[in-house]
């Protein structure tokens, strides 16, 4: 055998090695991790502040389903067998957090967004755990320092600029609302697998999240049909963006992981950030400032759970690298 074909062969070992790596056989108790990082997945589609891709990077498999959702097609009955404990976990988790939010959106929302973004900043050191001991240069941090503002950005100038205001959309439905509908799909697809982005606060951000909530109900889908397409055509952006852009950033993660993480840390904490002003939330501050609202109330029950959501993310997150490391 010559030369060339030997380093062929090594190639290919090397490269099957990998895939191994990546897919792996389950045991019941792998199965059953897998079902509960799914069901942190999910609920980070629909809680503000939780990033379902920083609960997947706590719990050691985000590579790994990364790798499954881009080589889906390639290697079908492997990818499907990873990833299937992960789905009915996030279906579950999902359905749980969607219904949580809907009860308590109108009349909690300042709680509910200072409970998460607590659980968002608590479990931060996971990002930063990817970048420990790198060294800091200046287009690293410039890398930061993009990823804080982009959220920040899109918050503020949805938020204040009053062309801008989308929830009036939600009343007569133009035609190219539909247009938004696909592309904010494909941005939540995007939330999913870029850790430290939260789902429900870009939606907040763009004040889509509110008026999708309160339109999931039989009434309003009753008197209102044209939402049942609405939905549809988020669900198929949201499906065409989780497809295409999983081989991407599975890319660059592999290729250019530091600079990346850089990236991501930043936008980890420009999101927790951001849950606090967006466009729901300024509506609860203008009526704390005429006077309306209940702020003792929000403000003496939000902010201690603030604080004690984001020290039992830390607390999660310190345990599972403990169990990580005694089984590695």
């Amino acid at each position: 055998m010559e030369e060339k074909d030997i380093d062929i062969v090594e190639k290919n070992d090397q490269k099957e090695q990998k895939e191994e790596f990546h897919i792996e056989k389950y045991n019941f108790k792998s199965w059953i991790k897998s079902f509960i990082v799914g069901i942190g997945i999910g609920l980070g589609i629909i809680l503000p502040g939780v990033s379902g891709s920083a609960f997947a990077i706590i719990f050691k498999v985000y590579d790994k389903l990364l790798y499954a959702v881009s080589n889906l097609l390639k290697h079908f009955i492997k990818c499907f067998i990873y990833i299937f404990p992960m789905f009915i976990g996030a279906v579950f988790g999902f359905i749980v957090g969607f219904f949580t939010i809907q009860n308590f959106i109108d009349s909690y929302m300042f709680i509910i967004c200072a409970s998460f973004g607590g659980l968002m900043l608590g479990a931060t050191p996971s990002i930063f755990e990817e970048i420990k001991g790198e060294k800091i240069t200046i287009k690293r941090v410039v890398f930061s320092i993009i990823g804080f503002i982009f959220p920040l950005l899109i918050s503020v100038v949805f938020a204040n600029v009053g062309g801008l205001d989308t929830t009036n959309l939600f009343d007569t439905f133009p035609f190219y609302i539909h247009i938004f509908a696909f592309l904010a799909g494909i941005l939540i697809a995007a939330t999913q697998i870029i850790p430290g982005l939260s789902a429900t606060v870009l939606l907040m951000s763009i004040g889509f999240f509110k008026p999708m909530m309160n339109a999931v109900h039989f009434s309003t889908l009753s008197e209102k049909p044209i939402w049942i397409l609405f939905f549809v055509i988020f669900v198929i952006g949201f499906i065409v963006g989780f497809i295409s852009l999983s081989k991407s950033i599975s890319y660059l993660l592999e290729n250019k992981k530091v600079p990346m993480y850089f990236l991501i840390s930043g936008l980890t904490v420009g999101c927790a950030v951001t849950v606090f002003y967006n466009t729901d939330i300024k509506a609860v501050y203008d009526l704390w400032m005429i006077g309306e609202g209940n702020i003792t109330r929000d403000l003496s029950i939000g902010i201690p759970l603030f604080f004690v959501l984001m020290i039992v993310a830390y607390l999660l997150y310190r345990v599972t690298k403990k169990h990580n490391a005694n089984h590695n």
